[in-house]
């Protein structure tokens, strides 16, 4: 399962994709199924005319299969995401 939100930004030159949501059953795991899953987030975004795709940085070193999964597949760090609870 993936969920992508469109968003806008004038950082990022106007519209973008960022991935909320990123989740494949342990059974299907390691079968390629998230490559997969970001690959038709590209498609998608290419489709859009996105300009780019982001996706939140896991906490690590919890989250380091994850986050070295998201390197492997072209995204780049560019640093962690703040948040506020309202």
């Amino acid at each position: 399962m993936i969920m992508l939100n469109e968003c806008a930004a004038i950082y990022a030159g106007g519209v973008f994709g960022e991935i909320s949501e990123l989740y494949v059953l342990p059974k299907l795991r390691s079968r390629g199924t998230a490559g997969a899953l970001i690959q038709e987030a590209v498609d998608l975004g290419c489709s859009r005319k996105w300009n780019r795709l982001e996706v939140g940085a896991p906490n690590q070193p919890e989250w380091k299969r994850t986050f070295d999964f998201y390197i492997r597949s072209g995204f780049d760090e560019v640093g962690p995401r703040l948040r506020k609870i309202l």
